[in-house]
């Protein structure tokens, strides 16, 4: 496929995802179904619609795969059963035990679509984990809705089924993270995000002080954090490989889809890397700051769900303001996300059908059609007054628009997780 035909195979599968999720959570009989006939369903439905894209695009079309599959993950999975090690014979931005990860289903099934396959059954367990134990913390309204946006989230459908992006691993780990401490196996949650760090990326780490400070015993969950983080990393310290490498690899990169970009195309400068990260750790260390206040005087369940909403803040947070940030990190917290919509307002949902639109065309536009352009390339063409980088910067500004929405959202709910009771 031509990169116009892939922007507007995106924008075709935003648009009937966008319209199912409205239809469906405006649907009356779905509201009132039982919740393990809802829960059976749903889960069906996330099968078949994740594994038949998955055929129709692979096996029915023969389209390739494209992005970071090809690019990244089959290189170094195949360094890997080469018997290469990471950081020591090939660069990697990733975990250590990212190639090995992708490795295995490689030696499985000898293709690069075997690692889509693995994102896709990971993402599996998503929707069985949150309806598993999300009405312990929520309401069942917040659940179903949360659900139903999930099975028709063009997000899901494309980073995930058609991409192969892994981010979508570390959204299972957090949901894991969260059903081990909803049950009050603090050191199994810690242990699950540790593994999300050790195995994805460093990324996750941005979660760590929300479950610290909402976690009443929170130093046997620092415990088995740190399990895996010194099993993993002590591991490869001890065979003298630069744990640094992704940092290094990625701290200078800068993206589009965030506010850092936007300003400095609105502004033709380039702005320092340091002042940047700055204003990125301020904002989350607000985030924190207000979850703190919040889980003081809260119940443990109270405490649970300011989490859940603040693991959503933090996700969106990280989209608007870092340097290099992609809409496929959406995938972090696409469930927690989809909890801050209420399914009685139209306009919220329309919103967030919106949202997945451009969500799905926005990185396709900046890498086939402007092919990468810098904030500053975008500077000049701005000027030059041709309509496809105004265009563009449309789609950035809607992009930001929807992200600071569901930021406000997350921001008011993370408060009103001590008022849980009077929501059941």
């Amino acid at each position: 496929m031509t990169g116009q035909q892939t922007l507007v195979a995106r924008a075709a599968l935003g648009v009937f995802a966008g319209a199912a999720s409205m239809a469906a959570c405006s649907n009356g009989t779905l509201r009132r179904m039982a919740a393990p006939r809802f829960d059976r369903l749903a889960i069906l439905s996330f099968l078949v619609t994740r594994l038949g894209l998955f055929g129709l695009i692979f096996f029915v079309l023969h389209i390739p795969p494209r992005g970071d599959v090809p690019a990244y993950y089959w290189p170094q999975a195949n360094s890997v059963l080469r018997g290469l090690v990471p950081y020591r014979d090939f660069v990697s931005s990733y975990a250590p035990l990212h190639p090995g990860l992708d490795a295995m289903a490689v030696r499985v099934w000898h293709s690069p679509l075997s690692i889509i396959l693995l994102a896709v059954v990971v993402e599996m367990a998503l929707l069985p984990l949150w309806l598993g134990f999300g009405r312990t913390l929520l309401s069942e309204t917040e659940v179903r809705t949360a659900a139903l946006l999930y099975l028709f989230s063009s997000v899901s459908l494309q980073f995930v089924a058609v991409d192969g992006q892994d981010t979508v691993m570390i959204g299972v780990l957090l949901g894991l993270a969260m059903f081990f401490l909803a049950r009050r196996r603090e050191t199994l949650s810690g242990a699950s995000l540790g593994l999300a760090i050790s195995a994805i990326k460093f990324l996750p780490l941005i979660y760590a002080p929300a479950f610290f400070v909402a976690t009443a015993r929170r130093w046997r969950w620092a415990l088995g954090l740190a399990i895996p983080l010194v099993v993993v990393y002590g591991g490869a310290l001890g065979m003298h490989l630069p744990i640094s490498m992704p940092l290094r690899q990625e701290g200078g990169i800068k993206g589009a889809g965030n506010l850092p970009y936007v300003v400095e195309s609105l502004l033709g400068v380039s702005l320092p890397s340091r002042l940047l990260d700055g204003i990125l750790v301020l904002v989350l260390a607000g985030i924190f700051y207000r979850l703190w206040r919040v889980a003081e005087a809260a119940s443990p369940e109270a405490r649970l769900r300011a989490l859940t909403f603040a693991i959503a803040a933090l996700t969106l947070a990280l989209l608007i303001f870092s340097k290099k940030s992609w809409s496929s990190y959406l995938t972090l917290a696409l469930f927690p996300i989809g909890l801050l919509i209420d399914a009685r307002r139209k306009v919220e949902l329309l919103g967030f059908a919106l949202l997945g639109v451009i969500a799905v065309i926005e990185h396709s536009y900046w890498a086939t059609l402007l092919h990468q352009l810098s904030s500053q390339e975008l500077h000049r063409g701005l000027l030059s007054g041709e309509a496809m980088f105004f265009v563009f910067l449309a789609i950035e500004l809607m992009l930001l628009a929807g992200y600071g929405w569901l930021l406000g959202l997350a921001w008011r709910k993370m408060a009103a997780g001590t008022s849980f009771s009077a929501l059941r």
